[in-house]
């Protein structure tokens, strides 16, 4: 059966609709509506930027040739020019420094602190005087003669010398002891000559002998000599 609205139910249709209208907003040129609903959250958040900021997105990893806005390729190319932590102390790194501020015995070449002590004869070194022992000729050692004192190294082949070539001896190649020279020189500081006037009795200048000898030669007389030529 049809119906029809009186007055009174035109009115109060009239007024369920303004009051849906008036939860509404009005559409404004150039917009849209969309299904994202702008809270107050939102708005906060927006408030929180400041004017002039932009949004920045960092790479997740170092590269050569990326064009991020924070320029990481220019990061990456000052870390590339510091040393990698796995090179220290590591061969074919480099050497690192004790808590002394010196570089470990570890880490340098055995050279440095490998002095091996004998006695150098006939191009070999030995362990005893008697050259009994022979001592393992080896490269990156320093061999010291404790007999001339002079310092070699193995050059593969031979022992060569790298200490001065000055030896002790008494030849006119080497030089002469310390305590030899000492020895001659206090010689000399002492009298060892006699300083005074020989006696008949005593010993100076010239034996006793001597002296008795020439105390007993007389002069000859003028009439010694003329008898000579008569």
């Amino acid at each position: 059966m049809s119906k029809f609205l009186d007055l009174t139910g035109l009115a109060a249709l009239v007024e369920n609709i303004d009051n849906e209208l008036a939860t509404k907003v009005d559409k404004e040129s150039g917009k849209s509506l969309s299904t994202n609903d702008f809270t107050n959250e939102y708005k906060t958040k927006l408030e929180g930027i400041g004017e002039g900021a932009n949004k920045t997105t960092v790479d997740n990893s170092l590269s050569p040739s990326s064009t991020n806005p924070v320029q990481n390729k220019i990061i990456k190319a000052e870390l590339d020019k510091k040393l990698n932590i796995s090179q220290k102390g590591s061969a074919g790194g480099v050497a690192e420094l004790g808590a002394d501020g010196k570089v470990p015995a570890a880490q340098l070449p055995s050279y440095v602190d490998d002095v091996i002590e004998g006695y150098f004869s006939g191009g070999k070194f030995y362990k005893e005087s008697a050259h009994t022992t022979e001592i393992k000729s080896e490269s990156d050692k320093i061999y010291v003669d404790i007999s001339s004192k002079k310092i070699y190294r193995w050059s593969g082949s031979a022992y060569a010398e790298i200490s001065s070539s000055l030896a002790l001896g008494t030849t006119s190649s080497t030089a002469g002891r310390g305590d030899w020279t000492k020895t001659a020189y206090d010689h000399s500081k002492t009298e060892h000559a006699p300083t005074t006037a020989a006696t008949q009795s005593a010993m100076g200048l010239m034996s006793a002998a001597d002296k008795t000898k020439l105390d007993n030669i007389t002069a000859i007389t003028t009439a010694e000599v003329d008898a000579l030529f008569e």
